[in-house]
């Protein structure tokens, strides 16, 4: 069996998305979302599909990714329902975002006013290191850029990702991979209608950030 800590050629790869212990431990996925009293942190809980990325030299083939609307967490479920609102729902068919429609921090589970659009999609064309990934065997920390595009409520963009890969320690070829990209709502056509909490007005600021800190564990 090929050491998976240098074998080479293009493997499948799953993105843990689970936070781990520990001070130098992979944080996880999350979504930096400013605001009028502050910033908002949004949890990605979980992801499907797969990478197909060599582990000795850091090449990407065409990948996809998907990440549920279900699946971006915050502290508060008022929250979490205007998210659901702001990026699933079909504005040509809701009342949405001429006004909220979330009732008791849900939304219809059917009809105009049901999430249309359920998940966030990360479709990766290529990648490549932009240093000699023989650092990564010495423990070193390469950075790597990956392209392709977002498609958010129903609207695909291009992407460039920059990103940095490690040696992850927990898992034999696992990989610990970091980075921070900003989105602007407003190419994915996204509303965030104000919402009143006691007696303030809340706005949402058009760019929000994604920080990324996970590991890829390659498949058998």
């Amino acid at each position: 069996m090929p050491d998976p800590e240098t074998a080479s050629g293009p493997r499948p790869h799953r993105v843990d998305l689970a936070p781990a212990r520990g001070r130098t431990a992979p944080a996880g996925l999350s979504v930096e979302v400013p605001h009028t009293t502050g910033t908002a942190v949004l949890r990605v809980t979980a992801a499907s599909g797969e990478l197909r990325l060599d582990p000795a030299t850091l090449a990407l083939e065409s990948s996809r990714l998907l990440f549920p609307l279900a699946a971006i967490r915050a502290d508060d479920a008022t929250m979490e329902c205007h998210l659901r609102e702001a990026l699933g729902l079909d504005y040509a068919r809701s009342r949405y975002p001429r006004e909220h429609v979330c009732e008791k921090d849900r939304l219809p589970a059917s009809g105009p006013d049901a999430v249309a659009f359920p998940e966030i999609a990360l479709d990766l064309s290529r990648g490549a290191p932009l240093a000699d990934p023989s650092a990564l065997s010495r423990g070193g920390e390469v950075p790597v850029e990956a392209q392709g595009a977002f498609t958010v409520h129903g609207v695909t963009r291009p992407a460039r990702l920059l990103l940095a890969a490690s040696r992850d320690p927990s898992s034999p070829g696992a990989l610990r991979v970091r980075g921070r990209h900003p989105f602007r709502l407003a190419d994915f056509g996204v509303v965030v209608r104000p919402v009143k909490i006691l007696f303030v007005r809340l706005t949402v600021a058009d760019v929000v950030t994604a920080t990324v800190d996970v590991r890829l564990v390659p498949q058998a």
